[in-house]
């Protein structure tokens, strides 16, 4: 079995902090990278333990260079680095499962710790055929697109539930904290959150082979984008691409077909959008 991993570093144990996300803040920064590998390691190791022998990790917070290769455990290949064409869901192709580690709930999101969709300074909101998603959504649809089932998300309480009512009963879901507010929340101790990460792994690997694990349905397959910006120059940087319509000062909406294109132009749209 071939699992692939998408890594993202908020809702690891213990970050509560924009600083613990933020390579500009060195110090906060190292321990953030620290938990978030902390909690990637726990994930493979109940993956191993299931007898799991092919892992992909892709490193998928901000400059996607956060995971020490050299700290990983033996057996699995990391994807560092950014561009990617894909984002955070680069190189799913082929896998059998995908498990989402460290997320966080989407913009807006009351009671979540580092609640944003994408970029907190460029996107207000997402809509994707009609439901507003965060990077959740966004992923699992192009995991859908695929024909692969997300087996097992891991975060705060909110990211959980989100992901939980996207996805279904059949979703394994770890929750490490649990916010109250945006910079504050009640954290497992790394041991007691390794240990939770392990079994939920082994739990989410029976499901795959049970055929269990959801699929997030995507219908057939054609999107609806609808992107909302906090102001109107981001949404001017957007509006300048052919085919993409706005509808309003702040708002882009882009129509097609395939869920891997709609990822693609998500990241299109959003990285124009620069501050």
């Amino acid at each position: 079995m071939k699992v692939y991993i998408s890594a993202d570093l908020e809702g690891a144990t213990g970050v509560v902090h924009v600083d613990q996300t933020n390579h500009e803040r060195p110090v906060e920064y190292a321990f953030g990278c620290k938990m978030q590998l902390h909690d990637v390691n726990a994930v493979i190791e109940g993956l191993m333990d299931a007898g799991v022998e092919d892992v992909l990790v892709n490193d998928a917070h901000d400059r996607m260079i956060n995971l020490d290769v050299s700290a990983l455990n033996q057996g699995v290949r990391l994807l560092s680095g950014t561009p990617k064409v894909m984002g955070m869901m680069e190189g799913c192709g082929g896998a059998d499962a995908v498990i989402f580690v460290a997320y966080h709930a989407m913009a807006g999101t009351p009671n979540a710790v580092l609640d944003h969709t994408v970029s907190g300074r460029r996107v207000y909101s997402v809509q994707l055929n009609g439901r507003e998603v965060g990077e959740t959504g966004l992923n699992a649809a192009v995991a859908a697109h695929y024909g692969i089932p997300v087996a097992m998300l891991t975060g705060d309480r909110a990211a959980c539930s989100e992901a939980s009512a996207l996805l279904g009963d059949g979703l394994v879901t770890a929750c490490v904290k649990e916010a109250h507010g945006r910079f504050s929340a009640e954290c497992l101790t790394p041991d007691e959150s390794a240990k939770l990460l392990r079994a939920a792994a082994v739990e989410a690997v029976e499901r795959v082979r049970a055929g269990t694990a959801p699929r997030m349905d995507v219908g057939d397959g054609s999107f609806d984008l609808r992107i909302t910006f906090h102001t109107t120059l981001q949404c001017d940087r957007g509006a300048i691409l052919p085919g993409v319509e706005r509808l309003g000062g702040r708002t882009l909406r882009v129509c097609g077909y395939g869920m891997a294109e709609m990822r693609r132009w998500s990241g299109a749209l959003i990285g124009l959008g620069s501050d």
